[in-house]
C-alpha cells in the first residue's frame, strides 16, 4: 500500500505543478496586457508599449521559469527561502539595511544600556556563591522609637551566633580603608573585617589559601594575616607563591593566607574591597575618627553588621519571633546596653550597607523610570522604522502586486516581509547588544573616577541582558514590520501595476497614516527633549550652588601619618612640620588642617546639648586659621590659636549660625557651654569661642549645623591639609604642594592632591545629576534625530508622488517660492501636532520625575526649557521638509509632464 500511495502523491502533484503553471501563465499574460493597455492609454506606440511591458514583468518571468524548473514548490512557500531572498532583497539595499540597523541600535541600545546597569546593580547574583537559604539582615531596632536602629558589638554577635535557632550560618562585618605600601608607595585600600565565618556563609570557596579562624577573629588576637581579592592575585601574576607573602598594612607586614575567588564582591553588587582582615586585625589599622571601626570585646564598641542565611522551613516572621526570647534575655543580662532593642529579620538591600533595614524599592523605582524613558527611545525607533518600511513598500508596490496577481497568498507576503524584518532586528538587537556593554561600561567607568574604591559592578552581557535584548528585538518587530506589513500586503492590484498611477485620495489617506507616525515620533521626541533640558537645568544648578565659601584659590591634600606606622606623638610632630613648611612656601597665603572636608564622602556627627535642647551638628576638628584658610567668615568671636593647635588646652568649640538659631534663641553664644555627645564617645563640655557662617557639605541638600573643635585637643591621624592660594593658580600649586609634602618626610603618603573645584566637581551626588542629565540629553537628541529623519522621510517621499503635480503648477506659472513655501506649510502640520502633543507628555513626565526624586530644585514649568526645546525641534523639522522641496523643484517641468 505504501508504494502505491506514494505513486498517487507523485501523480497529483504533478498535475498540481501542471495546474498552477497554468494559471502562472494566465496571470502572466494578463499583466502584461494590463501594462500594455496603461502604455496605449498615455500614447506610447503599440511596439514601444509591449517592450515596456515585458521589461516591467521580465523579473516575474524568470520567477516562473524558477518555479517551474522546480517542480512547482512555490519559492515562498519554505522559511529558508525566505531568508534567502529576504537577506537579497537587503544586500540589494545596503543604504536602507544600513540605517535600519543603526536606527534599532540605537532605539534597542538605550534599551540595554539600562538594563545592564539595573543588572547588575539590582539582578545579578552576588558574587557567585551559593549561600544556604534565604540571605537576610539581622538589625537591631528601638522598641520604643521604630526609626533608631544600631550595630551590634562582638560579644552581642557571639551570642546570637551560639544560641540562636534561626540561622544556618550568621556572619559579622564592617569597613575600613588602611593604606597598603607597594614598591615604596602607599595607598588607601577598601577593606572588609569579616568574622572568621564569612565565606562559608556565602557559600564561596576561596580561590587559594585558607578562610580566618576563630582565633584569628578574636579581637585581642592582633592577628596580622590578611585575604587579598582576586584582582590583587591577578596583578601578581596569579603565582601560587601569594600564600605566605608578606604586604604591608599601615606600616605593619601582614601575611597572605588566602585569595577571595574571582568576581568576589562581598555583600554589595558595586563595591568590592581588595582586602579582608579579620576582626583581630582591626586593632593594628588606622581607625576612623568616630571610632566607627573599633572591634573589641566590648559591649559598648557598637560597629558590626550582621546577615546570615536562614534555615530551611523558616520564614521571616517565624524567625523574628524566635529572636524575640533572645531578645529579652539580652536585656534583662545587659539593660545598659539593651534596653528596649529588640532583633529584626528583614532581606538584605543590594546597593545599602548600614545599621537600619533598607529595601530597594527606591533604586528599582529609579530604574523602572529610566526604563520607560529608554522604551520611549525604542518606541521612536520603531515608529521611525515603520515610516521608512512603508515608504520602502510604496517602491516595492508593483512587486508585491504581481505577487498577488499571481496567486501569491497575503499570509505569504505578509511572511516575506516579517522575516525581512527579523534579520534587520536580528542585525539590530547585536549591534545594540555591543553598543550596551560599551555604554554601560563608560558609566562605570566615569562613576570609578568619582568614587576612590574599585567599582565592581559587572556590566558584561549575561543572560538576562541577551534575553533583554531579543525581547527588545521581537517587540521591535511587531512594532515596525507588522503594521506595514499588512498594509503593504493588500494592495490595490488593478491601480498599483499601473505603473503612473496619479496620487488617489485613497492613496492620500493611506499617507495619513505614516503621518500619524511621524507625529508621534515628534510628539515623544519633545517630551524627551524637555525633560533633558530640564535635567539639564538641574545639573547646572546643583554645580553652581554656593557652599558658603569660595572655591577659587583652594587646595586640599589628604594625608596619615598611622599609614607609616607613626604613633600620636610622632603624628602631631609631622602635622607641625607640615604647617610650619607649607605656610612658608611662595604663593600660600594661609594654611590649615580639618577632619573633614566639604563635599567629601565621609561626614562624621555629635550631639549638641544646651538647656535641655539637643541637636544634631558635623564634627570636625580644625586647625588654626581654618576658617580663613577655607574662606569661611568668621561672624562673632575668633578662630583657633597655634596653641591649640598644636596641644591640648581648655575645652572650647566653634559653633555655625544654624547651630547658634537652633540652641540660643537669639542670645550670644560666645563664653556659653554646650554638651557633645557621641557613639562610642565620651561625653565633652567646650566653651563656645566663635561663629562661623554656614557650610553646605553636600551639594544636592541645604547647609547643616556644625561644631568645630581644636586639632591639639582631638588629634586625628587621618586629617587633610587646606591651602588658600591667589584665585586662578590654584592648579599650577598642586606640585609644589606636593614637593613641600615630601620634603617633610618622603615616605608620608599622599592620599589625594587636588584644587577644592576638582574636589566638588567630583562628589557622587553631583556625579548623580550630572550622569542623569548627561543621559536624557542623549536619549531626547536620539529620539530628536529619529524623528526629523522621519520627517524628512516622509516629506522626501510625498513630494516624489507630487513630482507631476509640481510641474503642473509651475507650467502654470506658479513660482519656486509659491511651490516651497506651500510644501512648507504642509511639513509644519505634519510637525505642529506632535510639538503640541509632546509638550503636554513633558509636563507630566517632569512631574514623575519630580516625584521619583530624579530632579533637584527645578521649576515644574521652566520657561526656558519649555520654548527652546520645542524650537529647536521645529527648526529641525523645518530643514527636514524645505530639503525635499528644495530638491523637487530641480527636476524640469517638461520632464515631469511628459508622461502627459
Amino acid at each position: 500500500m505504501r508504494p502505491l500511495r506514494a505513486w498517487w502523491i507523485r501523480l497529483t502533484g504533478l498535475f498540481n505543478v501542471r495546474r498552477r503553471t497554468e494559471q502562472f501563465d494566465a496571470e502572466l499574460q494578463s499583466v502584461i496586457a494590463m501594462h500594455v493597455d496603461d502604455a496605449l492609454r498615455r500614447g506610447v506606440a503599440p511596439e514601444e508599449a509591449r517592450r515596456q511591458a515585458l521589461i516591467a514583468v521580465g523579473g516575474v518571468q524568470s520567477v516562473r521559469d524558477a518555479y517551474r524548473d522546480r517542480g512547482g514548490l512555490p519559492w515562498i512557500e519554505s522559511l529558508t527561502q525566505d531568508v534567502r531572498f529576504a537577506a537579497r532583497m537587503l544586500r540589494k539595499s545596503p543604504g536602507f539595511t544600513a540605517v535600519a540597523v543603526v536606527i534599532l541600535a540605537l532605539g534597542i541600545g538605550a534599551n540595554s544600556a539600562i538594563f545592564s546597569l539595573v543588572n547588575a546593580l539590582l539582578l545579578r547574583p552576588l558574587n557567585g556563591g551559593h549561600p544556604r537559604g534565604a540571605f537576610v539582615g539581622l538589625y537591631s531596632g528601638d522598641r520604643t522609637r521604630p526609626d533608631r536602629f544600631r550595630e551590634f558589638s562582638y560579644p552581642e554577635y557571639v551570642d546570637i551566633r551560639r544560641q540562636n535557632d534561626v540561622f544556618n550560618d550568621l556572619l559579622a562585618e564592617s569597613v575600613a580603608r588602611p593604606g597598603l605600601t607597594e614598591d615604596g608607595l602607599t595607598r588607601r585600600v577598601m577593606t572588609g573585617l569579616v568574622s572568621s565565618n564569612y565565606f562559608s556563609t556565602l557559600g564561596v570557596t576561596l580561590a587559594a589559601g585558607r578562610p580566618f579562624t576563630l582565633e584569628e577573629e578574636r579581637p585581642a588576637s592582633g592577628a596580622a594575616v590578611a585575604i587579598v581579592g582576586y584582582s590583587y592575585w591577578r596583578q601578581h601574576g596569579l603565582t601560587p607563591d601569594v600564600i605566605g607573602r608578606s604586604i604591608v598594612i599601615s606600616g605593619r607586614p601582614f601575611t597572605i593566607v588566602g585569595v577571595a575567588p574571582e568576581g568576589f564582591n562581598g555583600t554589595m553588587p558595586v563595591i568590592a574591597p581588595e582586602l579582608f582582615l579579620p576582626f583581630g586585625a582591626a586593632s593594628l589599622i588606622t581607625e576612623r575618627p568616630d571610632g566607627s571601626n573599633r572591634i573589641a570585646d566590648d559591649r559598648a564598641a557598637l560597629t558590626l553588621l550582621l546577615a546570615g542565611t536562614l534555615k530551611e522551613g523558616t520564614s521571616i516572621e517565624a524567625g523574628e519571633l524566635r529572636l524575640a526570647a533572645l531578645a529579652s534575655a539580652f536585656e534583662a543580662a545587659y539593660p545598659q546596653f539593651n534596653q528596649n532593642q529588640r532583633l529584626i529579620v528583614h532581606p538584605r538591600s543590594r546597593v545599602s550597607m548600614g545599621p537600619s533595614p533598607r529595601s530597594d524599592t527606591g533604586p528599582a523605582a529609579g530604574a523602572v523610570v529610566l526604563m520607560a524613558i529608554a522604551g520611549l527611545v525604542l518606541l521612536v525607533a520603531c515608529l521611525n522604522l515603520a515610516n521608512i518600511l512603508l515608504a520602502r513598500g510604496a517602491m516595492r508596490r508593483q512587486e508585491i502586486a504581481i505577487r498577488l496577481a499571481l496567486g501569491g497568498g497575503r499570509a505569504r507576503i505578509v511572511r516575506q516581509l516579517l522575516v525581512e524584518g527579523v534579520l534587520l532586528s536580528t542585525m539590530g538587537g547585536a549591534a545594540a547588544l555591543l553598543a550596551a556593554w560599551w555604554a554601560a561600561s563608560r558609566a562605570v567607568s566615569s562613576l570609578t573616577a568619582v568614587l576612590p574604591m574599585p567599582i565592581a559592578m559587572n556590566v558584561s552581557p549575561d543572560g538576562r541582558v541577551v534575553s533583554a535584548v531579543a525581547i527588545a528585538s521581537i517587540g521591535s518587530i511587531l512594532l515596525f514590520a507588522l503594521g506595514p506589513a499588512w498594509r503593504l500586503s493588500a494592495p490595490d492590484l488593478a491601480m498599483t501595476l499601473k505603473e503612473s498611477a496619479p496620487l488617489t485620495s485613497r492613496h492620500r489617506r493611506r499617507i495619513a497614516v505614516p503621518a500619524l507616525l511621524v507625529g508621534a515620533q515628534v510628539a515623544l521626541s519633545v517630551a524627551l527633549l524637555i525633560s533633558a533640558g530640564v535635567f539639564l537645568r538641574a545639573s547646572v544648578t546643583a554645580a553652581s550652588m554656593d557652599p558658603g565659601f569660595p572655591l577659587a584659590g583652594g587646595l586640599i591634600a589628604e594625608v596619615d601619618p598611622r599609614m607609616i606606622g607613626q604613633d600620636d606623638v610622632h603624628g602631631r610632630t609631622t602635622y607641625a612640620a607640615l604647617l610650619e613648611h607649607i605656610r612658608s612656601t611662595a604663593r600660600v597665603s594661609s594654611a590649615s588642617v580639618a577632619s573633614m572636608v566639604p563635599f567629601g564622602l565621609t561626614q562624621y556627627g555629635r550631639q549638641v546639648h544646651r538647656n535641655g535642647v539637643s541637636t544634631s551638628a558635623g564634627f570636625t576638628v580644625v586647625g588654626a586659621d581654618y576658617f580663613a584658610t577655607l574662606g569661611l567668615a568668621v561672624v562673632s568671636g575668633r578662630e583657633f590659636t597655634i596653641v591649640e593647635e598644636n596641644a591640648a588646652t581648655d575645652p572650647v568649640a566653634i559653633v555655625d549660625q544654624i547651630l547658634v538659631d537652633r540652641l540660643f534663641n537669639g542670645e550670644s553664644p560666645l563664653g556659653q557651654t554646650v554638651r557633645l555627645t557621641g557613639r562610642d564617645q565620651p561625653d565633652e563640655l567646650v566653651r563656645v569661642v566663635g561663629v562661623v557662617g554656614k557650610v553646605r557639605d553636600d551639594v544636592l541638600q541645604p547647609p547643616t549645623a556644625h561644631v568645630y573643635v581644636p586639632f591639639g585637643s582631638h588629634y586625628q591621624s587621618e586629617m587633610t591639609i587646606h591651602v588658600r592660594t591667589a584665585p586662578g593658580g590654584e592648579a599650577a600649586m598642586l606640585e609644589p604642594l606636593r614637593a613641600a609634602i615630601q620634603r617633610v618626610d618622603a615616605r608620608l603618603p599622599i592620599l589625594s592632591l587636588k584644587t577644592m573645584s576638582d574636589h566638588r566637581d567630583a562628589t557622587p551626588s553631583l556625579w548623580a545629576v550630572t550622569f542623569t542629565a548627561r543621559l536624557f540629553v542623549a536619549f531626547g537628541v536620539i529620539a530628536g534625530v529619529l524623528a526629523t529623519a522621519g520627517l524628512y522621510g516622509l516629506r522626501a517621499y510625498l513630494v516624489t508622488q507630487r513630482r507631476r503635480e509640481i510641474g503642473i503648477r509651475i507650467a502654470l506659472g506658479a513660482t519656486r517660492t509659491n511651490v516651497i513655501s506651500q510644501l512648507l506649510k504642509e511639513g509644519a502640520w505634519n510637525a505642529a501636532g506632535g510639538l503640541i502633543v509632546g509638550t503636554v507628555l513633558a509636563v507630566g513626565l517632569i512631574q514623575v520625575l519630580r516625584q521619583s526624586g530624579m530632579l533637584y530644585e527645578v521649576q515644574a514649568f521652566d520657561p526656558i526649557v519649555f520654548t527652546v526645546a520645542p524650537l529647536v525641534l521645529a527648526m529641525a523639522a523645518a530643514a527636514a521638509s524645505y530639503v525635499p522641496a528644495r530638491r523637487a523643484l530641480r527636476v524640469d517641468p517638461t520632464v515631469a509632464l511628459r508622461p502627459e
